[in-house]
């Protein structure tokens, strides 16, 4: 039998081989995971629709690039969007931050929450944005403040007149209508009863809010609220369209229940043939040729809104409504000038047009002249066309919301015939102006 010693001394080459093996191992799961450590997260808050068109698969992920040249990992915090909105405002308000860019809605955003975020222009002179002038100067106005810019225009949902091909060839008309007049002739013409007994309205609308009829207001070349704040509501644009839309409800054009629609109520009627015409966003014409959800797949088209006859020498499409995301950086950011190199890198023209492809709204107009673009959207033209004057429906300011309900208020009173509509006019005008800043 071996003594201890020698047990000892036979032990030692399986205690080395054991320390060995263990130190292999530590070294190779070290080494394995070295470059997931070494990869910085960049964080950006959003909705599910911005981190598809940036990471999408048909138009190229946008975002490799960056990541690339960048050491980081995109960390993408997405939410409803009401949610994105208060996570991003709690992010902004902590002391030291985790967020490094974020998107915004223009109709969150007002005076006090662009306290939040970083003014760009600094960033914009040191290393501007290719093609700078290619962004849609109506969307930049939209986070414009106190003559500083504090977002760039990424998405855009922008109105246009979709209309059902089938019902207006039952009514003999061959293409959509050229001027504002025309179209209300058509609006007209339209509402009628189908041979089934389906009662068709010529034209539907998603509510009675300065954004819903915003369309029809600068149709007449008038406006509700410019972005610098002077209130249009009792001019001659806003009357002349409060007035058309009593006339037309009254005339039975326009839907018993349009005093209470909703933007999914516009689209249900447009679906099943109840109406055949929408000034609506651009982007419901997918969901309007759906053939699971809509009686006349394939049959609806869209075309901008046409301005009126008058005023066609500037231009021939009406500075529609439109809603923008755009990206920010919270003052809190842990590395700023990064985050200005990823709003730089989604906004050059390459990356609007694969965003494009990849199911986003373009914010700059040439994105609509490549290839790609034209295949996947059908209404390309008309879209491109709209975009380039598109304007949002009033500038962000804390007492927006309660404007809204206002203006809604009293073109419902002149829509029932309470009141007429230099009389709601003058009403919105002496309750509106003590809530503007």
């Amino acid at each position: 039998m071996l003594d201890q010693h020698a047990q000892g001394a036979s032990n030692a080459p399986r205690r080395r081989l054991w320390l060995e093996i263990a130190l292999s191992t530590a070294l190779f799961v070290s080494t394995a995971t070295v470059p997931a450590m070494a990869q910085e997260a960049f964080t950006v808050i959003g909705h599910a629709v911005h981190q598809s068109a940036v990471t999408g698969e048909a138009g190229g992920n946008i975002g490799a690039n960056f990541e690339a040249e960048n050491g980081v990992q995109l960390r993408w915090l997405t939410y409803g969007v009401g949610p994105v909105h208060e996570q991003l405002f709690r992010e902004a308000s902590l002391s030291a931050g985790s967020v490094d860019a974020a998107f915004l809605l223009n109709r969150f955003a007002n005076e006090n929450v662009a306290n939040l975020f970083e003014p760009l222009d600094a960033y914009l002179e040191a290393d501007p944005i290719e093609d700078f002038e290619g962004i849609s100067p109506g969307m930049l106005e939209a986070m414009t403040y106190d003559g500083q810019i504090y977002g760039i225009p990424f998405r855009h949902a922008t109105h246009g007149l979709l209309y059902n091909t089938a019902l207006l060839a039952e009514r003999g008309l061959d293409s959509p209508p050229e001027t504002f007049e025309e179209l209300i002739e058509y609006a007209e013409q339209l509402t009628f009863t189908r041979d089934d007994g389906t009662q068709v309205y010529g034209l539907v609308l998603s509510g009675q809010g300065p954004s819903n009829i915003i369309d029809i207001v600068r149709a007449y070349g008038g406006d509700f609220l410019t972005a610098d704040f002077e209130l249009k509501a009792a001019e001659e644009g806003m009357v002349q369209a409060v007035t058309l839309l009593a006339d037309l409800y009254q005339r039975g054009i326009l839907p018993r229940e349009s005093v209470s629609f909703t933007t999914e109520d516009a689209t249900t009627f447009m679906q099943q043939g109840r109406a055949a015409m929408a000034i609506d966003p651009f982007s419901r014409y997918a969901a309007l040729n759906d053939p699971e959800r809509s009686n006349f797949p394939g049959q609806i088209e869209a075309t901008a809104v046409p301005l009126t006859a008058s005023l066609t020498e500037d231009g021939t499409v009406v500075p529609v409504k439109t809603e923008i995301w755009s990206l920010v950086i919270p003052r809190n950011a842990p590395n700023k000038e990064l985050s200005w190199k990823f709003i730089k890198h989604l906004s050059t023209l390459d990356a609007a047009i694969s965003g494009a492809v990849n199911g986003n709204g373009p914010t700059r107009s040439a994105a609509y002249q490549d290839p790609q673009v034209q295949a996947a959207i059908p209404y390309w033209e008309a879209e491109a066309a709209a975009v380039a004057v598109a304007r949002v429906p009033l500038p962000g300011f804390s007492e927006s919301a309660r404007v809204d309900d206002i203006v809604k208020e009293e073109v419902q009173a002149v829509m029932l015939g309470s009141k007429t509509p230099e009389q709601a006019m003058q009403d919105v005008v002496a309750r509106v102006t003590p809530l503007l800043p």
